[in-house]
């Protein structure tokens, strides 16, 4: 029985849980008409970000006793590409949309097309060949080694749009003076430049390369999550004092 498996297994399981949760309650604001797309594609970034962290989560917990076996893997890994693009659409287009007032979803939906084939593409030039489970994920072994400007674009195109994004979007902090905005704005905007700047970092093997490192590394997310459910709908004590309000939820059973 693989210890370290069954760990990282119930560590997605509870990502999985937090990140429904925001996305389910985020579904729920009420918003301006022409604030409505946006705020889903909020919404469906912590939705299948929940979706991409379940799939990590059954390929851990398959692992648990025996090592999955690599087509299953390899589909699963297509899948969860597929899921990342899309969220990392969805982010990026809301954050531009508060920034600007618009989508942009042409170009961006161009760019994470782009970023999906080219995914695709690194994939399959490397030749999945073995499954291997190290701290109890599950990944792959390559027959190919993939190097060159290939991975820097990568890099670059996973990363950096959302960490600009965060940062227009904290720009915002200084075109206001309403005490819930900023508040809003500061705690969901650095909860996204950190997340996806430490992304640029090794960080479970900054800390040690332990299975200990490792969820700690992963709990950046959870963290990040917490912090803006936070930000949507601070406790009481500290809207009394700091003089903001909770975002206004649809209520039950109404349709609109």
């Amino acid at each position: 029985m693989n210890n370290e498996a069954l760990v990282s297994g119930i560590a997605s399981l509870v990502a999985v849980a937090l990140y429904l949760y925001l996305g389910w309650r985020l579904s729920r604001r009420r918003v301006a008409p022409e604030s409505r797309f946006a705020a889903a594609q909020f919404s469906l970034f912590w939705l299948g970000l929940a979706a991409v962290s379940a799939l990590g989560g059954l390929e851990s917990l398959m692992a648990v006793n025996q090592v999955p076996p690599l087509t299953l893997v390899v589909t699963l890994l297509y899948l969860e590409i597929l899921l990342l693009c899309v969220v990392l659409w969805a982010l990026v287009s809301y954050l531009l949309f508060l920034f600007t007032g618009q989508g942009f979803l042409v170009p961006i939906s161009l760019l994470y097309a782009g970023l999906y084939v080219l995914l695709l593409y690194f994939i399959t030039a490397s030749d999945p060949v073995r499954v291997t489970v190290k701290l109890g994920v599950v990944g792959e072994e390559f027959a190919n080694t993939v190097s060159g400007p290939i991975l820097g674009v990568l890099l670059l195109v996973l990363l950096a749009p959302e960490f600009v994004g965060a940062l227009l979007y904290f720009s915002l902090y200084f075109r206001t003076r309403d005490p819930t905005v900023r508040y809003r704005v500061t705690l969901v905007s650095w909860s996204l430049i950190g997340w996806f700047g430490l992304g640029f970092v090794d960080v479970g093997s900054a800390l040690g390369g332990t299975l200990a490192a490792q969820i700690v590394a992963r709990s950046i997310g959870l963290i990040a999550a917490v912090v803006i459910l936070l930000a949507f709908y601070p406790p009481a004590p500290i809207r009394r004092r700091f003089g903001i309000s909770a975002v206004e939820e649809i209520p039950r059973g109404s349709a609109s």
